[in-house]
């Protein structure tokens, strides 16, 4: 049994949907003091040690380090658990405890997160219920909703979900050549913000345009990052998107890095001892050439 590591920017991540319907909700999750909050109450080394043996990354969704993009920061900004960072800034944002010591939102509803996921994942669940622990101690109710693949993107899309679950960026090994449509409004399927990306991707047809500053930025940095000439400032578009995306925890990562079991008999030759296992890049075995693998 080999050991490789994973591709993606986080093996866990949590998307609140900037575009869901609710207005309240819409208003708390566009402050960036809620979204720090929230990722400062996730205790990621007690999720590290109890689901993944303290063989995963505690981190925020962004590159891995085996990218020449990566930078220390990007991985542990606002990723910290800080219990006290946590609860000051959501009472910045007047969000007063009730009796029960569960916060109120401001038009007087407890403050309940429903978390939803498409329902294939029990590691997910376990996760979430590590979570609601950390969570509901800076008055913060969480609760995991299973779904279906299906129902769960069209609920997200048609702004019914508050919250999802899913992994991080699918390229977590980019270089400054790399395209960085993950990291700005592209696409419907964006769990963040599907409306931004509809919006893109329809050609203002569908969906909502950006209205938010920092993602118009993206948006913009994006665009200047395809009309670029020099791998220099494809770079440095890069590190302003990724820092963006560290101070403002559009995408809340939880772990990144959990390694990935290979199974490989040992009669069977070419195969490597340490690789990348992800979809893109990499089609899994694909990049390996498991057309030269041989037994022998």
């Amino acid at each position: 049994t080999l050991l490789w590591r994973p591709g993606r920017g986080s093996h866990v991540a949590l998307f609140p949907n900037l575009n869901v319907s609710d207005p309240v909700w819409r208003g708390l999750l566009r402050d960036v003091r809620f979204r720090r909050a929230l990722s400062l109450a996730i205790d990621r080394s007690l999720v590290n040690q109890v689901l993944y043996f303290g063989l995963a990354v505690e981190a925020n969704n962004t590159v891995l380090d085996a990218s020449p993009l990566y930078r220390p920061e990007y991985r542990t900004l606002w990723a910290r658990y800080d219990r006290k960072a946590a609860n000051r800034l959501l009472d910045e944002l007047g969000l007063k405890r009730g009796a029960d010591g569960v916060r109120k939102l401001p038009d007087g509803r407890p403050l309940e997160i429903i978390v939803e996921t498409a329902g294939e994942s029990t590691e997910q669940t376990d996760v979430l219920e590590l979570l609601r622990e950390t969570w509901r101690e800076v008055g913060i109710k969480l609760f995991s909703k299973p779904s279906q693949r299906e129902a769960f993107r069209n609920r997200i899309f048609a702004g019914e979900t508050i919250m999802s679950v899913w992994s991080g960026l699918e390229n977590g090994l980019p270089t400054a050549d790399t395209s960085p449509d993950e990291l700005a409004p592209t696409s419907q399927l964006q769990l963040q913000w599907p409306k931004f990306g509809q919006y893109y991707e329809t050609g203002g047809k569908a969906g909502e345009s950006p209205d938010m500053p920092e993602v118009k930025l993206l948006a913009a940095l994006y665009r200047d990052w395809a009309a670029a000439p020099t791998a220099a400032e494809r770079e440095g578009l890069w590190h302003e998107m990724l820092k963006i995306h560290a101070e403002q925890q559009f995408v809340i990562g939880v772990v990144a890095g959990v390694p990935q079991p290979v199974v490989a008999r040992d009669r069977l030759m070419n195969v490597p001892a340490q690789g990348f296992y992800n979809w893109d890049p990499g089609a899994f075995f694909g990049i390996y050439h498991p057309d030269t693998f041989w037994y022998r």
